[in-house]
């Protein structure tokens, strides 16, 4: 009886390492198929293969593989380094002719004006602008008049009465505001001595003034309101304001206003000024 033929080992191995060798072909291949066809593409070898073989290209379009992000990218090499050039089955075509470069045009030059005899310029007469001068504002003309101003004489009994004097008063347009500032300045040294008083209170100032109808409006400040006399002082002031106002021929009578407001009586005593008032004011007193 004939005995069993043992097998070798070592066949089984070699048969498993060559399928597994081609699986590992196969699998790159498929991986890098793009990339094969692609650079079979490049190089000209797929035309090379169809134009020998008789194969028509395929009409359908190639099919494009797209790869996750993830997937890395393995290009193989060429084996040969060399590059293939594909055959050429056309009649080679002659090079085209090499054409000239163009000739730049050459720019104009620019062309000499042709020197003639040199201009003598002509003088000109200088121009001179005739300008008139502006007439000057007028200055106000300032003129003097000798004004009549009242202050107060005390006599031995106790008596008070206005006494005029006489002022050069200078103005430019309205002379009754110029001989009431002179008035509330007060008298002079020697009208002092000769015993005339100023019962005007201190610190009074004119305002404003205005002539309207034979009435002067007068505006005081408040310190017209307040006569440290009494009744007595305040009669006195409005005396001599009265008096000193109506030696003008255009004014009869006085309003007197205190800071622009028309005011009754002045101090508490009650001496009336809500009404114009005149020289025959002072009358019963």
């Amino acid at each position: 009886m004939a005995k069993p033929r043992r097998k070798k080992p070592g066949g089984s191995i070699g048969v498993l390492f060559w399928i597994a060798f081609i699986l590992l072909i196969v699998v790159i291949y498929l991986y890098n198929r793009p990339t094969i066809e692609r650079t079979l593409e490049n190089t000209g070898l797929v035309d090379v293969l169809r134009e020998r073989f008789g194969r028509e290209p395929r009409d359908t379009p190639p099919q494009v593989v797209t790869r996750e992000p993830e997937d890395p990218v393995i290009d193989l090499e060429p084996a040969d380094p060399e590059p293939i050039t594909p055959r050429r089955t056309s009649e080679p075509q002659p090079a085209p002719p090499a054409t000239a470069p163009a000739v730049q045009p050459e720019p104009p030059q620019p062309t000499q004006p042709t020197p003639g005899p040199a201009r003598t310029p002509e003088p000109t007469a200088p121009s001179v602008a005739t300008t008139t001068p502006e007439p000057a504002p007028a200055q106000p003309v300032t003129r003097t008049r000798e004004s009549t101003i009242y202050y107060i004489r005390v006599t031995d009994d106790g008596r008070i009465f206005p006494q005029n004097v006489t002022r050069t008063v200078s103005y430019t347009n309205n002379p009754m505001t110029q001989t009431l500032h002179a008035l509330l300045a007060g008298p002079t040294a020697t009208e002092l001595s000769a015993g005339l008083l100023n019962l005007v209170p201190e610190n009074t100032r004119l305002i404003s003034a205005a002539v309207r109808d034979g009435t002067a409006y007068l505006n005081f400040n408040e310190s017209f309101r307040f006569n440290p006399m009494g009744v007595e002082g305040f009669v006195a002031q409005l005396q001599q304001v009265v008096f000193s106002t109506t030696e003008f021929s255009t004014i009869q009578r006085v309003q007197f206003l205190i800071e622009g407001e028309t005011v009754n009586y002045l101090g508490g005593d009650g001496v009336y000024i809500g009404a114009p008032l005149d020289r025959n004011s002072f009358s019963d007193r």
